[in-house]
């Protein structure tokens, strides 16, 4: 039988029956604390003043045994201390959940945590019913200091948001253990426009595409003659296939003498088949033939673009604009 809850009028709710309640009303995963959207807390700078002023949020602070409470603050400014004269220093900005004194009710603090110079500093602690902001980093010496944000970027993997329907992360793809979630749970990477749902084997799981990614041209050389590899090829995935797009120019023009073993190399963000996977691309001939044709574009094992082209052809361009199968054979 599915589990129920209901609220009884004239019954007093404490802390902990809160708590249970938004343990059932947000599935959090692996997540600990909510922020409502993604684009609360906004802060800004001032160098001249040495301040961060903090925009106006609410988050769920989660407890360490589960459970949370929901708090809201309209906002503050705070003061960053000076520069060391023989170190730089990192402080953080956090919202930390208080409780009135008066009435009990829940607010949110905005503290900056000073951190220890160092030659090397470290990020202080986040402290316990807090959610990090953004990291202050200041130069020794510097009457400046940047401001790197934090609430939702995978430095503190704990913390997500509300964003089109689900959790929200932007972690660049660098998702969470997906054995913390439950199957079927959706997370959304705002970052990269990305989707994930957890799937039963306890891996993530989108069709949505990455953001495209640029391939590196490699210059190769054909039988005794140095070829130099220019032009813009593109390259991105999803959990499907994988997706190229985009036009490699040859100088010179050159006729193959067997199998070129690279002419690109993928960045290692994107990832690599288990055995080599392949294509049909277009080629152009020199200006001079007024011909074109078909070659082979090989994805292979170490990340490489291997390609085989026809002999009777003085190839100058690759015209790219292919996927790439996720198969069983090559994942």
């Amino acid at each position: 039988m599915a589990s129920k809850a209901w609220f009884q009028d004239g019954v007093g709710y404490g802390a902990a029956d809160l708590a249970t309640w938004h343990d059932w009303l947000i599935v959090r995963g692996g997540i600990r604390h909510v922020f409502r959207t993604t684009s609360e807390f906004l802060s800004n700078s001032n160098q001249t003043n040495r301040t961060v002023s903090i925009g106006a949020g609410s988050v769920l602070i989660g407890g360490s045994t589960g459970g949370g409470t929901w708090a809201w603050s309209s906002g503050e400014t705070v003061a960053i201390p000076t520069a060391s004269n023989d170190n730089p220093r990192k402080d953080l900005i956090v919202a930390r959940l208080t409780t009135s004194a008066v009435d009990g009710s829940n607010g949110l603090s905005i503290e900056l945590v000073q951190g220890t110079p160092a030659a090397s500093p470290q990020t202080p602690a986040r402290p316990d019913n807090a959610v990090a902001l953004c990291i202050v980093d200041v130069p020794k010496a510097s009457t400046t200091f940047t401001l790197t944000v934090v609430r939702t970027t995978g430095q503190y993997t704990d913390q997500a948001a509300y964003n089109n329907g689900t959790l929200a992360i932007d972690w660049d793809g660098v998702l969470p253990l997906a054995a913390a979630y439950p199957t079927g749970f959706v997370l959304y990477d705002y970052g990269r426009n990305q989707r994930w749902v957890r799937k039963a084997d306890a891996t993530w799981f989108t069709a949505d595409f990455g953001p495209w990614v640029s391939v590196t041209p490699l210059d190769f050389q054909s039988g005794t003659t140095n070829i130099q590899t220019s032009g813009n090829l593109y390259i991105r995935e999803s959990s499907v296939c994988w997706e190229m797009s985009g036009r490699l120019d040859f100088s010179p023009g050159f006729t193959p003498t067997g199998l070129i073993s690279s002419i690109g190399s993928v960045p290692s963000s994107i990832s690599r088949p288990t055995q080599h996977t392949y294509t049909i691309v277009g080629e152009s001939y020199s200006a001079a033939s007024k011909n074109g044709g078909t070659a082979r574009l090989a994805y292979t094992t170490t990340g490489g673009l291997e390609l085989a082209a026809d002999p009777n052809g003085n190839i100058s361009a690759l015209y790219v604009n292919a996927q790439l199968s996720k198969s069983p054979f090559n994942t």
